[in-house]
């Protein structure tokens, strides 16, 4: 790669999973998401110095947890110093659509270095209302991110009317559809899914 190659490249990984934790006490998101940045900060080999010089720090909506620039929190957190921090909208496409832009603004040279990150503390958010407890969660700085992409509902009205609003509901009828396009039987479909989903799971 020479010094003009614009190419974007992913240089570092991370995840963390607290399915099952409680809401008390359970991990602020922003201490999830320094966990996951500074894994993957490492991962890339280059730590805290990579962190420091991000440009960029693009964080996907966090559902359950109202922090107004949770990018810039980030970077209060690792000592960086962004000159851009994005919010994504709601949607199930929105990493992708972060991810989109991160690349494209890289190609354009806009951007040299950035950190795309998310987390889920949806369940935690509503085990803590059904509790009637107060999470107190920090929410960071109130300076506005810049938005990527609108809040949207997850269905129309005429999806609601018939009561595909939730993943459980609709998924099926994918699978359902891609069956009958192949010409499978059911249990023929469900043998192809299993391999298909085990050599996932291995990964």
């Amino acid at each position: 790669m020479t010094g003009d190659d614009r190419t974007p490249v992913l240089v570092g990984v991370a995840q963390a999973t607290e399915r099952d934790a409680r809401s008390e006490p359970a991990p602020e998101p922003i201490a999830m998401l320094e966990r996951v940045a500074r894994d993957a900060g490492e991962d890339a080999g280059a730590g805290s110095h990579l962190l420091r010089s991000l440009d960029t720090i693009g964080i996907v909506n966090v559902l359950g947890w109202r922090a107004p620039n949770p990018a810039a929190f980030l970077a209060e957190r690792m000592g960086a110093k962004p000159t851009r921090t994005i919010l994504t909208g709601t949607g199930g496409e929105s990493p992708l659509v972060l991810l989109a832009h991160a690349a494209a603004e890289i190609e354009a040279g806009r951007s040299r270095a950035a950190l795309l990150a998310g987390c889920n503390t949806l369940r935690t958010a509503l085990r803590a209302r059904r509790a009637g407890r107060r999470l107190g969660w920090a929410t960071g700085p109130e300076s506005p991110p810049f938005a990527l992409s609108g809040h949207k509902g997850g269905s129309s009205e005429l999806e609601n009317l018939y009561g595909l609003s939730s993943p459980p509901v609709v998924y099926p009828l994918f699978e359902n559809a891609l069956r009958a396009r192949r010409g499978l039987s059911l249990e023929a479909h469900c043998r192809a899914m299993g391999r298909l989903m085990s050599r996932m799971s291995a990964v």
